[in-house]
């Protein structure tokens, strides 16, 4: 008897705790995004996604990115074509902004997940994109720059700026609907000043005609491989956005310009008087 009371007691256990599950619905299936890597190993697996990615310090970030360079030289020898994003987020890190749960660190969460993703899908056409449209501007980059398609520095300039563009809005978007962040003032501020630069990367073919002498300034600004550059503008952005400005950060901001950009260092050209013959 007790024998029997003992088996009827185990099938109850089983049928409640088969009921319960029932109840709770089918087990999660693992997606290509549900098994994730540490964040450590973010650069090697290249499966981190966005929402891994934004609990991520800046400073870890910097060193995600320095590290996915090294895939590079699949599609270039010697690729540094992240430098400049190294040197914002550089910035960023220095100046303590952009920190895990701000619209900022979604928004680079975003950037981080397209640029890794973008590596993947340029390695193996099949890997999936995460959703992220930036990814494939970046995988549509880096195979172009492999096939030798964007030797003309202002047509690379242009797909280069446009993958960053497609990445950071699609962070923006992920903050909003997502997160249910906004840019506060500061960052709205620094977001501006980045579309500007963005913006004057896509419209090479025409500034020149309009900079004249003030052009080899605008190729050394704008050069992706430049770190220093990208850093030095971050933080004057950073600064203006930001604030306080004050002239001490700017004065050295701008004498750092003055020590790392020979051609920013030449005289200008004197303007003509008005009325001059």
């Amino acid at each position: 008897m007790r024998g029997s009371q003992r088996s009827w007691s185990v099938r109850v256990v089983v049928m409640a705790l088969a009921l319960l599950a029932m109840l709770a619905g089918p087990a999660p299936v693992a997606s290509a995004t549900a098994l994730q890597a540490p964040p450590g190993d973010c650069a090697t697996t290249l499966r981190c996604d966005l929402a891994e990615l934004e609990r991520v310090s800046m400073a870890e970030r910097v060193e995600m990115v320095r590290d996915l360079q090294q895939h590079g030289p699949a599609f270039e020898p010697g690729f540094r074509r992240w430098a400049a994003i190294v040197g914002v987020m550089s910035a960023a890190r220095d100046r303590g902004v952009g920190g895990p749960g701000t619209w900022m660190s979604v928004t680079n969460a975003g950037l981080l997940e397209a640029m890794e993703r973008g590596l993947a899908h340029g390695l193996d056409p099949e890997a999936d994109v995460y959703g992220n449209p930036g990814a494939l501007r970046w995988s549509s980059y880096l195979t172009n720059l492999a096939a030798g398609r964007l030797t003309s520095r202002p047509r690379h300039d242009e797909e280069w700026s446009k993958a960053e563009q497609a990445s950071l809005d699609h962070g923006d978007r992920i903050a909003r609907t997502q997160f249910d962040l906004r840019p506060t003032p500061s960052e709205q501020r620094f977001k501006q000043l980045t579309d500007l630069y963005r913006w004057a990367m896509q419209h090479e073919k025409e500034l020149p005609a309009q900079l004249g002498a003030l052009t080899p300034v605008l190729w050394w600004f704008t050069d992706v491989r430049n770190e220093d550059s990208y850093r030095i503008s971050a933080e004057i952005a950073m600064t203006v956005s930001f604030g306080p400005p004050g002239i001490e950060s700017l004065t050295r901001l701008l004498l750092e310009i003055q020590l790392k950009c020979p051609t920013c260092a030449s005289p200008l050209p004197v303007p003509a008087q008005a009325g001059a013959r």
